[in-house]
């Protein structure tokens, strides 16, 4: 029996989450946002008490290097933090989507074996990713090299072909590969053998769930980038001739915390919505996919009584 899912029903599961648990989307949204928010006055708050002197100067300051380590360090921490939240997030949103019937206190939020699992298969794709990346940037180097005392121009070409050929073989990989972290929540198990086997026969399927959740994504945030300035322009007259001007005038980065903190409080309620509900729009449908592949799986095939 050929096994399919459909790219409209999984496309719009994020949408129907959205409406079903919209508080749930909500505290996603906050848990990923709320950490990035302070971390980013942290970090402008270290930045604005950098001199502009310094930055240009070919020998800057011992407190400049100083400052400029700290910053480095509180960067790396953010984005090790930010993983780790996006690791629980879409854990969440994965059972919000596989086990509709399950109860999820905390917004499902929890660090348990969900998340270990999600962490070492994508842990395990990175890693496979850039050896990959490896390989080919190596065989297509080998295969220019042997051809480059025959023809430059043939060996360019051929060594351009096998690199783009190895590109697209890795990017059917990596979409094969896609439904392998939402099967490990749905097998509570780590299902690389079992996600993969679901994927077979379904490339193309995944390839156009991809864009089309890209271009929803870039639809939805053009959009509301547009709001957004305009919105600035009419209330304040900022835009994007003045903020040029501003920095081409070599203006000292001042931060007036008294008016940045009361609209920062006022959009963390918006901001932390939106990032919830596009990280639902974009991780549910791979959840989605994955519930109606196991849904048609052979009866004799291991799959929690809860998808069936």
């Amino acid at each position: 029996m050929t096994t399919a899912f459909s790219i409209s029903e999984a496309l719009a599961s994020g949408f129907k989450l959205t409406k079903r648990r919209p508080l749930q989307v909500w505290a996603w949204g906050v848990v990923s946002v709320a950490p990035s928010l302070l971390m980013g006055a942290l970090m402008l708050r270290l930045f604005g008490a950098m001199a502009l002197t310094d930055t240009a100067s070919e020998e800057p300051s011992a407190a400049f290097v100083g400052q400029m380590v700290q910053f480095q360090a509180m960067s790396g921490l953010a984005n090790i933090l930010q993983m780790l939240i996006w690791v629980v997030v879409t854990a969440a949103i994965f059972r919000a989507v596989l086990f509709t019937e399950r109860h999820t206190p905390f917004a499902g939020l929890k660090i348990g074996m969900d998340e270990v699992r999600i962490a070492v298969v994508g842990l395990a794709m990175i890693v496979g990713f850039y050896a990959a990346a490896i390989v080919i940037a190596l065989i297509a180097f080998a295969v220019g090299a042997g051809l480059w005392f025959v023809s430059e121009t043939a060996a360019v070409v051929v060594g351009l072909l096998v690199a783009l050929a190895a590109g697209l073989a890795a990017w059917g990989v990596i979409l094969r590969a896609c439904l392998i972290m939402p099967a490990s929540v749905a097998l509570g198990d780590f299902a690389f053998v079992q996600g993969w086997r679901l994927s077979k026969g379904q490339v193309l399927r995944l390839l156009g769930l991809s864009l089309a959740i890209i271009a929803v994504v870039l639809a939805i945030e053009l959009a509301l980038l547009a709001i957004v300035a305009v919105v600035l322009f009419l209330l304040v007259g900022v835009n994007v001739f003045s903020l040029a001007a501003m920095l081409d005038q070599g203006a000292p980065p001042t931060v007036n915390w008294s008016v940045l903190i009361p609209w920062a409080l006022a959009a963390f309620v918006p901001l932390s919505w939106l990032q919830g509900f596009l990280s639902t729009v974009t991780m549910a449908p791979y959840a989605e996919a994955c519930r109606s592949l196991l849904a048609q799986a052979p009866q004799d095939e291991a799959r929690p009584v809860a998808l069936g």
